[in-house]
């Protein structure tokens, strides 16, 4: 209470003179005293006054005038300007009160409003209400309208508290946000509100939080032991209330606004990945992740119903008759958690979990609040088990009849299932159904792309064999023709040739004879008649005694030189050996260069070739003659081709080197025989040795050739002979073909091309093969 001091305001410059004028005025002494009897004012003296009159502030006797008559006004003077001194003093004092009230205000405004979280702002708002008023606990709770319960989001000392939610209506709390009005209990226990727990609270101060005349929750403070809370605690609590409860709301909007903002976040990545991916695991993934970030739950998990019989119900039939099969399982696929709990991934039998199967096949959301009140026990202990406190699940169902589900749930609290999340895992299920669809779409299509692929490629790789056959076939009836018109030519030629070597012996003895004659005649006869003696010098008998044994000799030559060719016509064409015979390699080789005798030689614009044999000795070897030298046609063809540009240069000087081929044969150890031929041409590249073999590949000029020469040499020496055809060569260090089969003919067998065909030229090769300059 303000109290005024009696003397202070008697000595006050404006009131001092105004009393001393009114003592002059009534020429008559005064005294003025306070309650106590201390004088203030004037002298006392023996003489007793006549009067004694109160000087009153508020009802309440603070000083005394004595006097006169007359002292009485001056008392009531007094008094008139105690209760103005007081009247201003009061209104001073609720000026400084209402200051600080707004003060106190504009600081809590400042403080709650400097974030927009809602639990910083509820734990802001509980700690300033600590700080103001004397509590052991006390708690800041908000009323969920769509299950009428007040929920604590912020509290101190929580051990202490009643309940961290609590019904509408239900106890102090309750009541206090029903009504809408703050109340003080000092004495809880005694209150017929009270709801006993096992937590004692003697003193309760609570106020309702509101915004916009709607009540949104309350602020409870209590105190353990007894406290006598008063009007101004209250006072407080309630102009705390009124700034919590505009800060609250604005934090509820932004929450709202962020979950909004979010679940659409969610939604567009969800749309966006599956309109740039088809990666089901990748889709799956995101959304459990997001959800469970989204709820801040502990759980969030995507199931699959994984039936043994693909036989499902239709989802607008509630066909609860179906029996699951034993051997039904629920797969959960993908799962976000708290790091601290174990992971659920992995199957579960359908009939391990109850009705939870049947209400998804249903088509029907699984929704508890509270995982202990759900009705069916084999249900209930399962996710009890499992430690799940609340849950929910909903059925996603895609075109081809597959059921999956999205499965929420916490694990250390009840949580209250709103109306917006089932929205929102709603609108996922929405996107996820899409996304399922797509990506079984994608894999049907995939899988179909994949077959018409791997017919193509079998089309393909049929065509190509063939054309390999077909070319095959061309060559080998070009071969054929060839073989036949050689074997024709050479049957045809060898008669006369025959017959003229035959005759031809007995010619020169019939011409060695008369020879002898004439020289009997001259011996005999030395002065011949004056005509034979002209006919002597007409025909130069002389001459022709010489010469004609030379003739005769040349002749003999030039028929042994057909008879030659003939035979290595024949043994090139080798038309009739369909099967392997012991032959010899070394005349299939010298038959083959025999034919190809005229590229070899010196031309006008070409020098020769040096053709340098290093034979060893070799047995007779089991093969097809007709088809190895066929063989040796094409890699001494491709030799020769392949010296062209270094022949033209040596016949114009820019090139001194000769070339060479070289040719050697030598038996292996493991009765095999080996036949090396090797140029000192340019060489090979390693990207055109890889594909050397290939059919149709050539790197020489349209028109020259068909890509078919080593193509079928391969064939000839793996397939037909189980041998060996390598290639080594490099830029500029010429090219060596290796040729090994085995002496006796062996069981074709198709070795691995991959692994049998070429390697690199070696740096180190042997002595002989080294480059030469020859000439």
């Amino acid at each position: 209470m303000i109290k005024v001091n009696f003397k202070k305001v008697l000595s006050r410059k404006e009131i001092l003179p105004v009393i001393n004028g009114i003592v002059k005025a009534i020429e008559s002494s005064l005294v003025i005293q306070d309650a106590e009897g201390n004088i203030l004012v004037g002298v006392a003296s023996e003489k007793k006054l006549l009067g004694k009159y109160p000087v009153e502030l508020s009802g309440e006797t603070i000083g005394w005038v004595s006097g006169s008559e007359k002292a009485a006004a001056v008392a009531a003077l007094i008094s008139y300007v105690a209760n103005k001194e007081l009247e201003k003093k009061n209104l001073a004092n609720e000026l400084i009160e209402r200051y600080r009230e707004i003060t106190f205000l504009y600081e809590i405004s400042q403080k709650i409003s400097a974030t927009l979280d809602l639990k910083e702002v509820a734990k802001l708002v509980i700690d300033e209400a600590r700080e103001l008023i004397q509590a052991t606990s006390g708690s800041l709770m908000l009323l969920n309208t769509s299950t009428d319960r007040l929920e604590a989001i912020a509290a101190f000392n929580q051990e202490c508290q009643s309940k961290s939610t609590l019904n509408l209506g239900d106890g102090i709390v309750g009541n206090v946000v029903m009504t809408g009005r703050g109340e003080i209990v000092n004495d809880v226990l005694s209150d017929p509100r009270f709801v006993p727990t096992q937590e004692q609270v003697s003193s309760l101060i609570c106020v309702p939080l509101k915004t916009k005349d709607k009540v949104i929750g309350a602020i409870e403070i209590s105190s353990n032991t007894p406290v006598a809370y008063t009007a101004a605690d209250l006072k407080l609590l309630t102009m705390l209330a009124s700034q919590a409860g505009a800060a609250i709301e604005n934090a509820l909007l932004h929450e709202h606004q962020l979950q909004e903002s979010r679940r659409e976040a969610l939604l567009f990545r969800l749309a966006c990945q599956i309109r740039q991916s088809l990666n089901l695991d990748k889709i799956l993934e995101t959304a459990v992740n997001e959800i469970r970030s989204l709820l801040q739950i502990d759980r969030c998990q995507f199931i699959w119903y994984r039936p043994e019989k693909e036989k499902l119900i239709h989802p607008n039939f509630a066909d609860t008759s179906r029996m699951l099969d034993a051997s039904d399982n629920w797969e959960i696929f993908k799962e976000a958690k708290n790091p601290e709990l174990p992971s659920l991934v992995g199957y579960y039998s359908a009939a391990d979990i109850g009705c939870f199967t049947q209400q998804l096949l249903n088509m029907e959301m699984v929704w508890a609040d509270d995982v202990r009140t759900i009705a069916d026990p084999v249900m209930r202990e399962f996710f009890v088990e499992r430690e799940f406190v609340s849950l929910f699940a909903l059925p996603i169902q895609t075109r081809s009849g597959a059921i999956g589900a999205i499965c929420c749930g916490t694990n250390t609290e009840v949580r209250s299932w709103s109306e917006c999340e089932v929205e929102l895992l709603q609108a996922v299920a929405t996107q996820l159904a899409i996304a399922l669809d797509q990506a079984e779409l994608y894999h049907q299509a995939a899988t179909a792309a994949s077959d018409a692929q791997t017919q193509a490629q079998q089309l393909q790789q049929t065509l190509h064999e063939l054309q390999q056959t077909q070319a095959q076939l061309i060559q080998s009836e070009k071969m054929s023709s060839l073989g036949q018109l050689v074997a024709g030519v050479a049957h045809e030629i060898n008669n006369p040739v025959n017959f003229i070597y035959g005759n031809l012996s007995y010619a020169s003895q019939y011409s060695q004879n008369l020879l002898t004659l004439v020289q009997l005649y001259g011996k005999h006869y030395p002065e011949p008649v004056p005509e034979i003696q002209a006919e002597m010098e007409a025909i130069e008998l002389d001459f022709l005694v010489e010469d004609l044994p030379k003739i005769l000799s040349s002749m003999h030559v030039g028929v042994e030189r057909i008879r030659q060719i003939v035979l290595s016509l024949r043994n090139f064409s080798r038309l009739d050996q369909a099967e392997t015979k012991p032959v010899n390699i070394h005349e299939g080789i010298d038959s083959t260069l025999m034919i190809l005798h005229h590229q070899l030689k010196a031309t006008a614009e070409n020098c020769a070739i040096q053709v340098i044999k290093e034979y060893g000795e070799l047995p007779l070897v089991e093969c097809y003659p007709g088809q190895i030298n066929q063989v040796f046609m094409n890699i001494l063809s491709n030799a020769i081709d392949a010296l062209e540009v270094q022949r033209s240069l040596r016949n114009t000087g820019e090139n001194s080197a000769t070339p060479c081929i070289w040719i050697r044969t030598e038996a292996l150890e493991n009765n095999r025989i080996a036949i090396r031929i090797r140029d000192n041409g340019p060489g090979m590249t390693e990207e055109v040795i890889k594909r050397l073999f290939d059919p149709f590949f050539t790197t020489k000029a349209v028109g020259k050739g068909t890509g078919l020469g080593l193509s079928i040499s391969y064939q000839i020496v793996l397939e037909k002979h189980s041998g060996i055809l390598k290639c080594f060569s490099q830029p500029g260090q010429g090219a060596e073909f290796l040729i090994e089969i085995p002496i006796q003919a062996i069981a074709s067998s198709r070795p691995d091309r991959k692994n049998q065909r070429i390697v690199d030229f070696p740096p180190n090769s042997p002595a002989y093969f080294q480059q030469a300059q020859c000439g």
